[in-house]
């Protein structure tokens, strides 16, 4: 009996850490898309979904260097990127086309230059108060923020959220992906 009790609770150890469940999920996409923004040798975009429906995903951005390491990564749920939040009452379910399509569409990022960003004007408290469409921000002060955009740096901005995008660049001094601004209505 004592065999049989040490066996049972060798055997019931032996399942922890097991995956509760190893069924797929309804709703599992990705899309890709190179850019040159770091190198010469294109670096890859890829975005992804996964969820027990398409409704329910949470969607991923990532970016990978032409070695596959990767640089930057962003995550939301598709309700979020899609309605800024909840779906509203009544919403039609999401198809796996419809998830496709927006994964294509989030994975074919901009690619531009930190000359092409707005004037910070001197003797202004914000990029937002010197900007003429978007409100702006950037976690930099104004003196960093033009010396960035006079260089004239490859970025690529990509949406964060329904109406809202950022704009990554590599930091000349850390040689690491940074946000240099964010914009949106």
């Amino acid at each position: 009996m004592r065999r049989f009790l040490f066996g049972l609770a060798a055997l019931a150890l032996s399942a922890c850490g097991q995956p509760a469940s190893t069924s797929q999920s309804a709703c599992a996409l990705s899309a890709s898309h190179e850019v040159v923004w770091t190198s010469e040798t294109p670096d890859v975009v890829t975005t992804s979904a996964s969820g027990p429906s398409c409704a329910q995903a949470a969607v991923q951005f990532v970016v990978r260097n032409s070695a596959g390491d990767p640089l930057w990564t962003f995550a939301s749920t598709y309700n979020d990127m899609s309605y800024g939040g909840i779906p509203p009452d009544g919403a039609a379910p999401v198809s796996n086309e419809q998830m496709n399509t927006f994964l294509v569409g989030w994975a074919d990022v901009t690619e531009m230059r930190s000359g092409e960003l707005p004037e910070w004007r001197e003797g202004v408290a914000t990029l937002t108060e010197s900007a003429t469409t978007f409100a702006y921000d950037t976690p930099f002060d104004r003196d960093t923020y033009e010396m960035l955009r006079a260089r004239n740096l490859a970025m690529i901005c990509y949406a964060a959220a329904v109406a809202a995008s950022q704009c990554l660049m590599i930091d000349p001094g850390s040689h690491a992906p940074t946000m240099i601004v964010a914009y949106g209505p």
